[in-house]
């Protein structure tokens, strides 16, 4: 029995967030595994005028894997106009999510909240993002994205 449960945890799969069809307003989705901070974010940035989604990430789904990280698409990011990745030093799977998310969304600005003191040391993990330190404050996340989203596109700017 205690086998039957396990393999039914381990095999959900991961429903990633879901934009709404009928809204028009720049997409943003918050990977934040703190659910009360994500919850949070979320609504600055709806309250900013975007439409933002949440998701946990691998951790906030028990047995199941981001689609990233098993190296296959999401559904969420290739909607997103800005990811907002919160990232966590000592998590080398949040590391693998974001390197997932570079790699096949090169063209979505991707905002990365990080401590400043460690901005020099994670610069190949940083190159084509939009850096913000932590702790974030409304006014620097919402400029942050703003920001990110008005920015011209990494490629089309390497080829020009």
């Amino acid at each position: 029995m205690n086998d039957v449960l396990r393999r039914m945890r381990f095999n959900r799969r991961f429903e990633a967030p879901r934009f709404s069809r009928w809204r028009t307003d720049p997409r943003v989705l918050v990977e934040e595994s703190d659910g009360a901070v994500r919850d949070s974010m979320v609504q600055v940035l709806e309250e900013a005028g975007f439409e933002a989604v949440g998701c946990g990430g691998p951790d906030d789904h028990p047995g199941s894997r981001c689609p990233l990280v098993a190296g296959e698409g999401c559904p969420a990011a290739s909607l997103a106009d800005v990811i907002l990745f919160s990232l966590r030093i000592s998590d080398p799977e949040n590391q693998t999510v974001l390197r997932a998310l570079k790699r096949r969304h090169p063209s979505t600005p991707i905002v990365v909240e990080v401590p400043k003191p460690k901005v020099a040391s994670l610069n190949e993990l940083l190159v084509g993002t939009h850096p913000v330190h932590s702790p974030l404050t409304r006014r620097s996340l919402t400029r942050a994205v703003r920001e990110a989203w008005a920015s011209p596109d990494p490629v089309v700017t390497t080829v020009d």
